[in-house]
């Protein structure tokens, strides 16, 4: 291959700089090239030819790649113009439809306009294929506005045209081979089977394994209908059916089931307090320093939505709701009935019963019942259908709570990972600078009696006033309980009874085995069983009853020393044992038991019954004698001498006494 050479225009393109620069190069000698005269009509000029090789290597490699581009270019070039040869199979248009003919024309006018661009244009190819995408883009916005174009289409189109003629520029979307197949009735009830689940299987998932069930009734089967079909078939399903299947039977309830539309009218403050819980959707620092969203147990009145009680922990239990309840009951009197949903920590044995839905083993015949603090303070038990949120007002009460009071926290969390504010893990980064339990359960009761309990309510009944100005004018009757009975009436019965044993009983709370004792309980109930009732905020000591509901005694908590327990500590339990044991040594003489010499209450009595023996006598004597012969023979009876000797039977004798008797 012989010498390249360059004009000066193309070297300047190379280096990015003016043709005037090139040529002083070369008068200056700082650039090699022959110099070449050209001659025109009545006029020459003076050209330069510049060897590739003259020039920095980048500036040859840099040619080179533009030259593997042109040629590029130029394929491209060539390729299109053999597009406008006939097709192999001419299109027979007999065939196809007025609408497809049209799409036909179109694109063959928008191809052929685009290669006479080509051709004619002075740009680079890849610049004038861009420049006349903007001018066709430009000119169909305003004559064909539904139809969208780009390079990618025009390519596209120019390649579909080539291979398979004219038929390739028309749309065959949505018109495959199985675009007439239909959903049988079996696929349906097959696909229905797999997406009516709580797992919520995907449209195509469920469409594969419809596919798997049919093949494993007939073997081979023919292509299921497209994706898109089966995509569709969701629609069939009536909506609360689908509800209820994949979202569950409270999801149902709570948008689709009917609901009964009840009066507030003819109710009065106190006559229901419905209860619930609520977790805050926020993070606060609890007492060992660790993050954790609090809980909220809370009674409404249902007439006036007024919070009456609450308290707000770290979980929810059976001792909170008896707390939440006395802290209204202490406030506002005793409700008539409250409303509760079937959650454990509102259905236990000692609070409620055997009321609800959860099932509850009987006592058995005969067997004491303790009485339950709900039976105590008079009040009625009601329990809410399962999963129906409708039946307690109090949830839309929490829902009012978010949105006022949570979200007001640079701690809160969202309800749900879509609600996740993106700072969170910001501000959970700095865990001192959270809030403290303690401040925050001081902020939710200046908020619910504050702020809650003084806003204007348009719920049914309200006409716009505040639980707090409702409440003050419904209220007629408040049943109260005495301040030193009502500590009483809250007390907890222990789970069935204790027996007593040597260390008097053991109480199991909270994991924790405690014992408690009290010397006249072990003295006279040891082995006995009997029931025990206690507060859950104060252990120190419990009350003892027996099995008839009788009060015995007032137990203490023992104390267990530890094995390093000092020798005084050690002393003084030894002299309580000690004490415990003199108080059975003195039962009878703290009775004044008097009483004379055992044996000789045995031997009196014994000479007492000896004075009059007892009557043995029998009323048939039976004489058993020896077989030896009398020495004379037995007389006979007096004037008997012509007289037989007579037989008794002694054994028949016996026999008619017995049975006269």
């Amino acid at each position: 291959m012989g010498d390249i050479y360059l004009t000066v225009a193309e070297v300047a393109d190379l280096k990015s700089c003016t043709e005037r620069y090139i040529r002083l190069a070369i008068e200056r000698g700082k650039l090699a090239a022959e110099r070449i005269e050209i001659r025109g009509r009545g006029h020459a000029s003076l050209e330069y030819r510049i060897p590739l090789t003259a020039l920095e290597q980048k500036l040859q490699m840099k040619y080179k790649r533009k030259q593997l581009q042109a040629q590029r270019e130029a394929r491209a070039l060539e390729e299109s113009t053999s597009i406008w040869q006939p097709a192999a199979d001419p299109l027979n248009f007999e065939t196809i439809t007025a609408a497809e003919r049209e799409q036909i024309a179109f694109w063959t006018s928008i191809l052929s306009e685009w290669r006479t661009f080509r051709v004619t244009s002075s740009l680079p190819k890849a610049e004038a294929d861009m420049q006349f995408e903007a001018f066709i883009k430009a000119r169909l916005a305003s004559t064909h506005p539904d139809v969208s174009i780009s390079l990618k289409t025009l390519y596209r189109k120019q390649k579909a045209l080539k291979d398979k003629g004219e038929a390739g520029l028309i749309d065959k979307r949505g018109k495959h081979k199985n675009r007439h197949k239909k959903v049988s009735d079996e696929m349906q009830e097959i696909f229905e089977f797999y997406y009516l689940d709580e797992t919520k299987k995907t449209t195509r998932l469920c469409r594969h394994l419809t596919e798997l069930e049919l093949k494993s009734r007939y073997g081979e089967i023919e292509p299921l209908p497209s994706i898109r079909t089966f995509e569709r078939l969701p629609e069939r399903i009536p909506e609360p059916v689908r509800i209820l299947f994949r979202e569950g039977e409270k999801a149902y309830i709570g948008k689709c089931a009917p609901y009964i539309s009840r009066m507030y009218d003819d109710l009065e403050p106190n006559d229901i307090w419905v209860a619930d819980g609520h977790t805050f959707d926020i993070m606060v620092r609890g007492k060992d320093g660790k993050p954790f969203r609090p809980s909220f147990s809370a009674f409404m009145d249902v007439r006036t939505r007024k919070m009456m009680g609450w308290l707000v922990t770290n979980t929810f239990s059976g001792d909170v709701t008896i707390y939440a309840l006395k802290r209204g009951i202490e406030k506002y009197g005793v409700p008539k009935a409250i409303l509760v949903d079937n959650g454990r920590e509102y259905l236990f044995q000692d609070f409620s019963g055997n009321a609800g839905f959860r099932k509850k083993a009987k006592p058995k015949a005969g067997e004491f019942k303790p009485p339950t603090i709900l039976e105590t303070l008079g009040i009625e038990i009601r329990v809410a259908i399962p999963k129906n949120a409708r039946g307690k007002s109090i949830e839309r009460a929490f829902k009012t709570v978010k949105e006022t009071f949570s979200k007001l926290f640079a701690s809160y969390t969202g309800g749900s990972v879509d609600e996740k504010p993106e700072g969170l893990k910001d501000v959970l980064k700095d865990i001192e600078g959270l809030i403290s339990i303690d401040e925050f359960t001081s902020y939710v009761d200046t908020y619910i009696d504050g702020y809650y309990n003084q806003q204007s309510h348009n719920g049914l009944g309200m006409w716009g006033n505040t639980p707090d100005e409702a409440y003050a004018e419904l209220l007629h009757e408040k049943r109260v309980v005495p301040k030193d009975k009502l500590h009483l009436m809250f007390m907890r019965y222990s789970k069935g009874t204790i027996k007593v044993g040597k260390n008097g009983i053991t109480l199991k709370i909270y994991g924790e085995h405690l014992q408690y004792s009290d010397p006249n309980l072990w003295r006279d109930y040891f082995g006995k069983s009997v029931y025990v009732r206690y507060s859950p905020d104060n252990l120190t000591s419990v009350r003892v009853y027996n099995t008839d509901n009788q009060f015995i005694c007032t137990a203490k908590l023992e104390k267990k020393l530890s094995y390093n327990a000092t020798k005084e500590e050690l002393q003084k339990a030894t002299l309580e044992k000690k004490a415990q044991e003199k108080i059975i040594k003195d039962y009878k003489k703290v009775k004044n038991i008097q009483a004379q010499d055992a044996l000789d209450a045995i031997i009196n009595e014994g000479a007492e019954k000896l004075k009059t023996p007892p009557n043995f006598n029998a009323e048939i004597l039976r004489i058993i004698s020896t077989n030896e012969q009398q020495a004379e023979p037995l007389q006979k009876a007096a004037g008997g001498e012509d007289m037989p000797l007579l037989t008794i039977d002694m054994n028949a004798a016996v026999a008619r006494l017995r049975a006269k008797k």
